[in-house]
């Protein structure tokens, strides 16, 4: 059946919850997520993370703005460059038994404002701890968690929102996977529940790959996998910084290269400017009530209509070229972390193409970083270059460690 009400009832239950709630309920809440940015201006933060590049330019920003920072991190400590801007603690996985004792010693040892998870794993993490050894931003309800945690609430709450989706429908019984061929069709997408960078997203193209994919996907996802109708098109982005649900500054890009093809991560993109784009993420920002950096990646189909595939409430794996074309979506968290009035953009530049720096020369390596650039065509080995942020010397020698580690490996055949 198509799992697209007006309302999901469990959406409502939970809304309905939390205005139930006494005054007295909901204060004892807010003291122990006592970190609304705009309201108190914090000094020192926390960030969990597992070695993304996209966090140098938040880490960057935020010793900026005056802010002190301890990063937890499964990544290699790099003490000459972005420890110039914050104190490296390598961590254990995220899915280790060791991790909340950690990150509680090293809690009690700095003493942050609040912590900041990162990714959805140190998330999901997080919201498990029960009391969290220190304010979480942002702030998250249970009705809130549900969609941002499971694909299916995500649909139903985007096509409450006023947001299309692709059609979708779950996986029942052994005839489950035939009948949505038959609705759909072939190419059918199979998704898991939860996931980032495409990694609970599967294409097929005939009954017995759907078999194998939906056994691969029972094995990682949450819940029950599910089957969507396939959507040709190029995928495009608009992300963004939100307080309560407002957008602050957004930037929006269109996918030209992605890995792998077609469900991986962008590895090339082009700024651009899309007022529907902008109109759906504000709505589903607002109705989510989100704070901090998140972004919505739709696909537009062969009619022009823009349809959504997800949201990822965190920084993303292009924040880098949001930066370079002038949308200083750091910047702006930063400022709203401080306590400082966000100022307004005109814009970003649009019509840039720019390459995702370490994921393009992982799709292209060829054993070192000389060799990647030797074989690489001229355009993308100055568009290597073009990429590293030269205006800020110790980010800058942190890029190109990375870029040095990312070329390190077999060659490629992306």
């Amino acid at each position: 059946m198509n799992q697209t009400p007006a309302q999901s009832p469990k959406i409502a239950h939970d809304r309905l919850e939390h205005a139930r709630r006494t005054p007295r309920e909901r204060a004892h809440r807010a003291v122990r997520a006592d970190a609304r940015p705009g309201a108190t201006p914090l000094s020192r933060v926390m960030l969990l993370d597992l070695g993304w590049p996209q966090t140098g330019y938040l880490i960057a920003a935020l010793h900026a703005a005056g802010i002190q920072t301890t990063l937890l991190s499964t990544g290699l400590p790099d003490r000459r460059g972005l420890g110039r801007y914050c104190e490296q603690v390598r961590s254990p996985p995220a899915t280790s038994p060791e991790y909340a004792r950690f990150l509680r010693e090293h809690v009690a040892r700095t003493r942050p404002d609040i912590i900041i998870p990162l990714c959805e794993p140190l998330m999901e993490m997080l919201w498990s701890l029960d009391p969290p050894p220190a304010p979480v931003y942002p702030p998250v309800e249970p009705w809130q968690r549900g969609i941002v945690t499971d694909r299916r609430r995500l649909y139903e709450f985007a096509a409450d929102s006023g947001v299309p989706i692709a059609p979708w429908m779950t996986i029942e019984g052994a005839e489950g996977l035939a009948q949505a061929a038959r609705r759909f069709g072939y190419p059918l997408v199979l998704r898991g529940t939860s996931g980032c960078a495409g990694t609970q997203v599967r294409i097929v193209n005939s009954l017995d790959e759907a078999h194998a994919a939906a056994d691969a996907l029972k094995a990682v996802s949450p819940g029950a996998p599910f089957a969507q109708a396939f959507v040709t098109g190029r995928r495009q982005l608009c992300g963004g910084v939100f307080q309560r649900g407002e957008m602050l500054r957004c930037f929006t890009q269109m996918t030209m290269e992605s890995n792998p093809p077609t469900t991986g991560p962008s590895i090339r993109v082009r700024s651009a400017r899309d007022e529907t784009m902008e109109a759906y993420t504000a709505a589903l920002m607002r109705h989510l009530q989100w704070s901090g950096m998140a972004c919505a990646e739709y696909v537009r189909d062969e009619t022009g209509q823009l349809i959504l595939l997800e949201i990822n409430v965190r920084p993303w794996a292009a924040l880098e070229v949001a930066e370079r074309c002038g949308a200083a979506l750091s910047r702006a968290f930063a400022e709203l972390l401080s306590g400082r009035p966000v100022a307004a953009r005109s814009g970003h530049r649009v019509g840039v193409e720019s390459l995702v720096l370490e994921g393009f020369l992982r799709a292209h390596r060829s054993g070192s970083v000389w060799r990647t650039f030797w074989r690489l065509p001229l355009r993308d080995a100055y568009g290597c270059l073009r990429a590293i942020p030269w205006g800020r010397p110790w980010l800058a020698l942190h890029v190109l460690r990375r870029m040095y580690r990312a070329c390190d490996g077999p060659s490629s055949s992306a």
